[in-house]
């Protein structure tokens, strides 16, 4: 999961309900600089107007489809082109543009 992918929120939370997100919801990624492992995701109905605009933890989204962004084109469109600055989940793991990892367990986004 990274920046403009499309997502789907696999659970149940009053946080997200109470802004109009419930399981199932479909969303794309629009900030992915993770803060506290979260993703910045944005909701619209099927007219195209957004209705939500909130923080989803990545262990709460599963990929509905891949932009198909290399990172190369990621990091031209970074601030100062920071390669630290920008993170994507790959293979359950939380990953800067350098490869660095944030987690040391997959899917275990707090080790």
């Amino acid at each position: 999961m990274k920046w403009l992918d499309d997502v789907r929120v696999i659970v149940s939370k009053k946080k997200y309900e109470n802004e109009g997100v419930f399981k199932g919801a479909v969303g794309t990624i629009i900030f992915a600089w993770l803060r506290n492992d979260q993703y910045e995701v944005v909701f619209s109905d099927e007219n195209g107007r957004d209705y939500a605009d909130i923080m989803v933890h990545v262990a709460d989204l599963e990929l509905v489809r891949d932009n198909g962004l290399t990172d190369e084109e990621i990091l031209k469109d970074l601030p100062l082109h920071d390669p630290h600055w920008w993170c994507k989940i790959e293979d359950g793991f939380i990953l800067n543009l350098l490869g660095e990892k944030k987690n040391k367990i997959p899917y275990d986004y707090n080790s």
